[in-house]
């Protein structure tokens, strides 16, 4: 048996590279972790706490960065993920 792993290419809006740069480090460094993990193990990877949200122009997702950040991205063509958005609560 073979299992091929897929790798993400994750793609930031320019809103979100001005949010992460704006960002103290200890945050930053979350995020960081977080998309590494996205990249690494796909969206489904249980700690990313993925959730779909389905939007008249087409399905928005969110992951968490940790239990109070998450991002916001969508599919994009092949293996790419756009990152629109990054919140906390």
């Amino acid at each position: 048996m073979q299992v091929q792993s897929v790798k993400f290419c994750l793609i930031f809006a320019p809103k979100v590279q001005k949010q992460l740069d704006d960002l103290p480090k200890e945050d930053r460094k979350q995020y960081e972790k977080a998309f590494e993990c996205f990249v690494n193990n796909g969206p489904a990877y249980r700690s990313l706490r993925t959730h779909r949200y389905r939007t008249k122009g087409g399905d928005i997702w969110s992951s968490a960065a940790s239990m109070a950040k998450r991002f916001y991205w969508r599919y994009g063509e092949g293996e790419v993920i756009e990152v629109t958005f990054l919140d906390s609560h």
